[in-house]
């Protein structure tokens, strides 16, 4: 969605568009300096192909969001086909410890794997996936993009099980024809421990390892961690958002603010 002012300033804009587009009767005057209406309709034209980048910008942001919430919508009910779909034809697939699994079609197989073999939830099963605090990095181009998500999962059978699971997303996504699809999805598992107790009392109840003993992955783990209670925080994909951090007292604050700005 667009906020209202670069809607109002685009709405200016477009009504000038018109009148603009009328042939000028002299754009060079006698001396040789530009006329001034043409000097200003250049600097409009300029103002609106800037405000239509930023809104295509705000576009791809808002739809690779609801992209990756989709995502967590079809992961919560165990539609691996819709799940699929999502994906580019070459994308790959890290979940926590099982390694990699590359191409739509092996990508498929191993989120049946996920399920049991079969689409959909059992009677009772609980598997709930929130996708939470998103940060979208845009390519220059506008083609390809990254996203840091975190989940925080509710999973359980009734009157059996119960586990609190937790852990980040890195992923990239790529535009095909117009199209937002994930390319790469790599989820780090922090923690699926059982909800009595929880991270408090209890290790990682599968270490990370789902299926890829019985189904191999193409390529194994590309980062090495292990499972809860170890820790690991997985690289920011982004720069700090407001540079580096220099304690104030610090001998070499002043330095590394020069350095920074260069």
């Amino acid at each position: 969605m667009f906020t209202p002012r670069i809607l109002a300033a685009l709405l200016s804009l477009l009504l000038l568009v018109p009148a603009c587009s009328e042939e000028p009767p002299s754009t060079v005057t006698s001396d040789g300096a530009m006329d001034s209406d043409a000097s200003e309709l250049a600097l409009l034209q300029a103002r609106l192909e800037n405000l239509q980048e930023r809104a295509q910008r705000i576009r791809d942001t808002r739809d690779i969001k609801r992209l990756q919430r989709a995502y967590g919508y079809y992961l919560d009910e165990a539609l691996w086909d819709e799940l699929a779909d999502l994906f580019t034809n070459n994308a790959t697939v890290e979940y926590a410890r099982d390694g990699l699994y590359r191409g739509k079609e092996r990508i498929r197989e191993y989120l049946y794997r996920l399920g049991d073999n079969r689409s959909g939830l059992r009677a009772g099963q609980l598997n709930e996936h929130f996708q939470l605090m998103p940060v979208i990095t845009l390519s220059d181009d506008g083609m390809t993009a990254r996203g840091r998500w975190r989940a925080v999962i509710l999973a359980g059978q009734y009157q059996e099980s119960a586990l609190w699971g937790e852990g980040p997303y890195e992923n990239e996504y790529v535009k095909e024809d117009g199209v937002w699809k994930i390319s790469k999805l790599r989820w780090y598992q922090t923690i699926m421990v059982p909800y009595k107790g929880g991270w408090g009392l209890n290790e990682d109840v599968n270490q990370g390892i789902y299926v890829s003993p019985e189904f191999p992955p193409d390529e194994p783990q590309t980062d090495t961690f292990g499972s809860w209670p170890e820790t690991f925080l997985p690289p920011f994909h982004f720069d700090n958002p407001v540079g580096r951090y220099v304690p104030a007292d610090s001998a070499n604050a002043e330095s590394a603010d020069e350095g920074e700005s260069q």
